[in-house]
C-alpha cells in the first residue's frame, strides 16, 4: 500500500515556501547535512590522515556503490564537483570541427550553454 509522505520534514525550508530551485541553489535535506557534518568530523580529527590515507579508498568505495546502483563499471566513473565542472570536462575532451552542430533544448543550463558556446566558437561549430 503506498504511503504519501510529507517530503517537507526532510529540509531546514521555511515550510511557508514552496521552494522549487534545487538547481542553482539547491537545499540539502537534513540526513545528506547530518552525514556532511560526520564527515567534516573525521576530516578534523586528523586532517593529514583523511586526505593521505583515508579520503582515496572512500571515495572507490563510493564510485563502487554507485558503479553497481547505475549498473556501470566504477572505473568509467568520475565525481566531479558539478554538473557545469562535469559538462566542461567532457566538452573539452571531445574534438570538434568546422561545419559540427552541438544539439541542445531551449532548457540549457546557462552555465552549460556558456561551455557549448565556447567549444563551439573555438572548433568553427555551431550550436
Amino acid at each position: 500500500m503506498y504511503q504519501e509522505t510529507d517530503w517537507r520534514e526532510f529540509w531546514y525550508l521555511d515550510p511557508t515556501l514552496a521552494y522549487l530551485n534545487h538547481g542553482s541553489f539547491g537545499a540539502c535535506p537534513l540526513p545528506v547535512l547530518e552525514r556532511q557534518q560526520y564527515w567534516r568530523s573525521q576530516l578534523d580529527r586528523n586532517p593529514v590522515g583523511f586526505f593521505v590515507r583515508d579520503l582515496e579508498p572512500l571515495r572507490d568505495g563510493a564510485r563502487c556503490q554507485l558503479g553497481a546502483f547505475v549498473c556501470a563499471d566504477e572505473t568509467e566513473l568520475a565525481f566531479v564537483s558539478n554538473a557545469t565542472t562535469g559538462v566542461n570536462a567532457v566538452l573539452r575532451s571531445l574534438s570538434f570541427k568546422t561545419g559540427d552542430e552541438l544539439p541542445t533544448t531551449n532548457q540549457e543550463y546557462n552555465a552549460c550553454r556558456n561551455a557549448l558556446n565556447f567549444v563551439a566558437e573555438r572548433a568553427g561549430a555551431r550550436v
